[in-house]
């Protein structure tokens, strides 16, 4: 079956054969026409009969030459063409694996997304040896980073904490007082903040996964209190290259969120901007455990915990960064008049990426100085007993 182009040249080339055929026959009939006056015209001086016999002869062979010797022509050009290819097939693919390893930008033009994701699988698993792990690794990193709605910036995270003193000092209930302010830098990709505080386990997987909400915060119903209580959460304040905006306080049964709009100049002029924001939360002292989530691939991250005046012997710091270097820590004791902590990494936090601190408070020391001994004088008077 030939294509548009091909009947398209086929009826040009019978068309001219038969044109120049036609006209030559004409003119060699005319210059041999008995009785002529083309003898006695200046038309005698031409060679009348030579152009005639040119063009019957070129058009008959072009008409039969071409038509017999289509298919073999096909095949010499076919030959040479993969005879070049052959030859030259190093060479462009060299030439064209270089163009995209130097221009990664070209790659986005002739090739779509489905297939840059397999482009990508099959260089991981020539550099790791294993498909599998090839394919489970980038299909984890497409859903952590390709997918993230943004990115942050040089995250800062400052925690401060104090007692509370609307609660008993030690056991069941006591707690403190967390002032957390967090501050990065982001081409935002919405206009709305959103900040919730919840006592459903449930409730609180399902909104860490939900990519509209910048923190979402746990809090276990105690002393009457649970995440929909305003002691319990708060936030206090929002801003956006320094200036302030207004939160929006809705609660449920339970829960609580706070919605702040940044503007819609902010998404739409595409511009960075650094977001800073500031929370009270209540954290149970028996827990000790207060940890610290980033919802979007960040780059550098720090966060530091001030302690003084809590109450507290010692505190450990856990990362869960996945990175080929270690955060750096440093800190201050306990018997320093402002004892703190500092988690630094330089390197992406990959979202869900974090740290939390665990604390030993001074109290619960004492008590266990008081267990400890007391064995000692029961393992005493025991072996005293045996002798």
């Amino acid at each position: 079956m030939h294509g548009p182009l091909e009947r398209l040249y086929r009826t040009k080339l019978t068309l001219l054969a038969t044109v120049s055929t036609v006209v030559g026959v004409g003119l060699l009939v005319l210059a041999h026409r008995p009785g002529s006056q083309l003898h006695e015209s200046w038309l005698a001086n031409l060679p009348i009969t030579d152009i005639g016999s040119a063009l019957f002869t070129t058009g008959l062979i072009v008409i039969f030459f071409t038509y017999l010797d289509k298919a073999d022509a096909e095949e010499r050009a076919n030959q040479r063409l993969r005879r070049v290819l052959k030859e030259e097939a190093p060479a462009i693919r060299d030439a064209v694996v270089d163009g995209f390893a130097f221009a990664p930008d070209s790659l986005t033009s002739v090739a779509s997304p489905k297939t840059l994701d397999r482009i990508i699988e099959n260089c991981l698993a020539i550099q790791l040896g294993d498909r599998e792990l090839a394919a489970d690794v980038y299909t984890d990193l497409r859903e952590q980073v390709v997918r993230a709605p943004e990115r942050w910036y040089d995250a800062r995270a400052s925690i401060g904490l104090t007692r509370w003193t609307a609660g008993p000092d030690s056991g069941p209930g006591s707690m403190f007082v967390a002032t957390i302010r967090c501050e990065y830098r982001a081409i935002p990709s919405s206009s709305v903040l959103r900040f919730a505080c919840v006592s459903d386990q449930g409730e609180y997987r399902e909104l860490l996964h939900d990519p509209a909400f910048t923190t979402v915060w746990y809090f276990e119903p105690i002393a009457g209190l649970d995440g929909a209580s305003p002691e319990a959460f708060e936030l206090v304040q929002v801003t956006v290259d320094g200036q302030t905006r207004a939160a929006r306080r809705t609660s449920k049964r339970g829960s609580q969120t706070f919605t702040v709009n940044l503007g819609d100049d902010v998404v739409s002029d595409q511009r960075e901007v650094t977001i800073s924001y500031t929370y009270r939360t209540l954290v149970q002292q028996n827990g000790h455990l207060i940890h610290l989530d980033l919802a979007r691939p960040t780059k550098g991250f720090k966060a530091e915990l001030r302690y003084g005046d809590a109450g507290i012997r010692n505190i450990n710091v856990l990362d869960y960064i996945a990175g080929a270097e270690q955060p750096r820590i440093t800190r201050l004791p306990a018997s320093d008049p402002t004892p703190s902590i500092e988690v630094s990494f330089d390197g992406w936090v990959f979202p869900k990426g974090g740290v939390a601190f665990v604390w030993v408070l001074a109290g619960e020391m004492g008590d266990l100085r008081e267990k400890v001994t007391t064995r000692q004088q029961e393992r005493s008077a025991v072996g005293r007993a045996r002798k």
